[in-house]
């Protein structure tokens, strides 16, 4: 395994106090099929799904606000009933 290390990106996700749902959750909620896919599913993870919740997280740091978190909940709806 390698180590991992926090970087800046890692430590502001970190600092956001996590919610019920976000910009990730909806994106990957099928993570478990494209890991399942994947010939190597850790290095899928660590390469490109990590970064990329990394940058979803980020973008909700950037944008947070009740307008945003309401759009979030209405995704996550959306999500689940389709």
């Amino acid at each position: 395994y390698s180590f991992f290390f926090l970087n800046s990106f890692h430590q502001k996700v970190l600092s956001v106090k996590p919610g019920l749902t976000d910009y990730a959750s909806i994106e990957y909620s099928n993570e478990s099929e494209l890991l399942g896919a994947s010939v190597n599913p850790h290095e899928t993870y660590i390469n490109v799904v990590m970064p990329a919740k990394l940058s979803l997280n980020l973008k909700y740091i950037e944008e947070k606000g009740m307008i945003t978190d309401l759009k979030i909940i209405f995704r996550t709806m959306a999500k689940i009933w389709t």
